[in-house]
């Protein structure tokens, strides 16, 4: 099966800090770097290290970063036959890390915002029975709309990680099989200061299973069933800018290859926790080698069951 990431793709600028400038204050950096992103590349690289068939459908420019987002994707396996060229500059997010790891991002979504799939596109003819949809929120709501009716219709499972959050996602919930948020999203969301209560109303919203990442708490899943706590080890986070995509990307990748929640969630958040130990977005994110070492002996390369 295959897991087909609709999102973005961009240029990470990350600036090292000693602390976020307060309005109006200049601070000099410790240092920067500058790594391909954006969390639809992003959790579409943790999906295919952890052993998928991955296809990314995401808009970039026409200039030197959309070519080598393309190069990128062949290099890690992944499809680049979704990847459509719009006019203008490939979209760019600018990522500040302080002393203790915490970040901010600041995004420029031009392409993304242009970029309404499944037009343009040939997700309608690639979504096959049992195959994964992961979407986020780079996308404007219609487009994650159109998307999760599109794989409805076509027997497909739907996964949203809907961050960042900039419109109401209360039309897409009834459509979505598996949500996967962070605290602060869980709140916004479900309208309620406890993450877990928010989730609940989320479950209730239409949702069919919520996972809430809880950074170094770890996450929780919670179904109509009730609720599950799977806890995270204990590491001295460096940064943790991208680690909601490493854990949701890993995460759709197990699940396509028929793990089941409670065996591929805990994965999930080992490789994050390996994440946040080093600097940087995609470069931090553990090599399939390390993946491996990982994983379970029922989830070894190639012995995941469906």
């Amino acid at each position: 099966m295959t897991v087909h990431v609709v999102g973005n793709a961009c240029l990470d600028t990350l600036y090292r800090l000693q602390r976020f400038p307060e309005p109006g204050e200049t601070v000099v950096a410790d240092g920067m770097a500058e790594d391909l992103g954006g969390k639809g590349l992003n959790q579409a690289v943790a999906a295919a290290r952890a052993g998928a068939r991955v296809r990314l459908f995401a808009a970039i420019g026409t200039d030197a970063v959309g070519g080598t987002v393309a190069e990128r994707l062949a290099v890690e396996g992944i499809d680049p036959a979704g990847l459509v060229r719009l006019d203008g500059p490939t979209d760019r997010s600018m990522i500040q890390v302080d002393a203790a790891g915490e970040n901010t991002i600041i995004s420029v979504t031009a392409c993304a915002d242009r970029f309404a799939p499944p037009q343009g596109t040939e997700l309608d003819t690639a979504l096959k029975p049992g195959d994964l949809l992961l979407m986020q929120g780079n996308l404007r709501i219609a487009a994650v709309r159109d998307g999760f009716i599109l794989a409805r219709a076509r027997g497909v499972g739907t996964i949203l990680n809907p961050s960042p959050i900039r419109e109401p996602y209360a039309p897409v919930l009834p459509l979505t099989d598996l949500l996967v948020v962070n605290r602060g999203e869980a709140c916004r969301l479900g309208g309620d200061p406890d993450p877990h209560r928010a989730a609940q109303a989320l479950l209730r919203r239409g949702a069919a299973m919520v996972i809430v990442t809880l950074g170094a708490a770890g996450a929780s899943v919670l179904t109509a069933d009730g609720r599950k706590d799977y806890p995270a080890p204990d590491v001295a986070a460096v940064d943790t800018a991208g680690a909601g995509d490493l854990l949701c990307g890993m995460l759709a990748g197990l699940l396509d290859r028929g793990a089941a929640i409670e065996a591929a969630l805990p994965v999930a958040i080992r490789a994050a926790a390996i994440g946040v130990t080093r600097p940087g977005v995609l470069s931090s994110f553990p090599s399939r080698a390390e993946i491996d070492a990982i994983l379970p002996a029922s989830l070894a390369r190639g012995g995941a069951e469906r």
